[in-house]
């Protein structure tokens, strides 16, 4: 669906700050805070914050987000997106591409949770869903 992909500028962050992301065993895990993704859907500015996992590829950065379908039509803790690093900081955000956390087919797999900042006010009805 094309009303739900934008291109965003990345805002990074002087120092890669280290955030404890609560997972869904109850563990945290250490991600890097990156920056923000600032884009507008739909006419509303927003932003989520990025992130990469402490000691793997830098190369990508991890954006977890929930909207005000989760629990009804997607995940309830939210979803995930994978932007792929690059040079000019411009990155396609595209929801089509969301996809659903690994711990809802298993809940022995451990899910980061998005923080408070990726609560999205308004629904996401593209990417993956839940099965009926």
């Amino acid at each position: 669906d094309p009303e739900y992909l934008s291109t965003g500028a990345l805002k990074q962050l002087a120092d890669n700050e280290i955030y404890e992301m609560p997972t869904s065993t109850g563990a945290t895990r250490k991600r890097g805070k990156v920056g923000s993704v600032e884009f507008t859907l739909k006419g509303q500015p927003l932003k989520l914050l990025a992130f990469n996992e402490v000691g793997t590829d830098p190369g990508s950065l991890f954006v977890a987000f929930s909207d005000l379908t989760s629990g009804a039509e997607t995940y309830p803790a939210g979803r995930f997106m994978d932007l792929a690093r690059n040079a000019t900081g411009i990155y396609e955000v595209d929801f089509n591409r969301a996809y659903i956390p690994y711990c809802y087919y298993n809940p022995t797999y451990e899910c980061p949770y998005p923080p408070s900042e990726n609560r999205l006010k308004i629904p996401i009805r593209s990417g993956e869903r839940m099965k009926p």
